[in-house]
């Protein structure tokens, strides 16, 4: 979905390379932050997410999208910002078709907050930045997408590593609060989902305004049966 690099950007991309020389998140390969081979990898990837509305993630979180994402929030490597919302703008157009809504109306990408100590850590609410790529690019494919900020948290929870089913829902349990939401069809994203707690969460907080989610899309999903210590923290 992404456009293809200028001659200046990809000039630019590659001077940087030889400044600072990088590998690839997903699959450790020296040259670029994400090669060609694992872009290819997720091509036509996107998985049917079990939730009580529509979701779909882009990959699976075992494969090198699952990496990326790791390396993005956690390793503050971002010019994988970019390939990440390409494919959450993927998964969400496959969620907006499961959904079976009209492209015509406006579409709102709600972004779950990441834990306030998280976004101090790490300098950036990591899927607020994913959610508004993915909204411009989705706006160049006809969608009229646009980020839209209308989740907050108010209580604190724990990290969700180590976490079973039942404890990440009693953790996530009423700590986000919607704002109002404008008319048009409403996308809850995310960067990954493991038991789809968090996004219940948001589909909770939305609903107690009076509006309803329609589909939600995640980058990754990573199956409970195959979560390893390295799954993120979002669930």
């Amino acid at each position: 979905m992404s456009a293809p690099l200028t001659w200046w950007a990809q000039a630019a991309e590659a001077a940087l390379d030889l400044a600072v020389p990088q590998q690839c998140a997903g699959c450790g390969r020296p040259g670029r932050a994400w090669c060609r081979s694992c872009e290819q990898a997720c091509v036509g990837a996107s998985l049917a997410v079990p939730l009580v509305v529509p979701c779909r993630a882009a990959c699976d979180h075992a494969g090198p999208a699952g990496r990326a994402v790791v390396a993005f929030k956690d390793e503050h490597v971002r010019r994988l910002a970019g390939p990440l919302a390409d494919l959450l703008a993927v998964a969400v157009v496959d969620a907006l078709a499961d959904a079976r809504v009209s492209r015509r109306a406006p579409v709102w990408l709600v972004p779950v907050p990441s834990r306030r100590s998280a976004v101090r850590a790490r300098g950036a609410d990591h899927t607020s930045v994913l959610a508004g790529r993915a909204a411009r690019l989705l706006r160049r494919g006809g969608v009229q997408a646009h980020r839209l900020p209308a989740l907050s948290q108010v209580r604190a929870s724990r990290d969700q590593v180590g976490l079973n089913r039942g404890q990440r829902r009693v953790n996530v349990e009423h700590t986000m609060r919607a704002h109002e939401v404008p008319s048009g069809v409403i996308v809850l994203v995310d960067d990954v989902s493991t038991t789809g707690a968090t996004l219940n969460e948001g589909i909770r907080a939305v609903g107690r305004t009076g509006r309803a989610v329609s589909c939600a899309a995640t980058v990754t999903w990573s199956a409970g049966s195959r979560r390893r210590a390295s799954t993120p923290d979002r669930d």
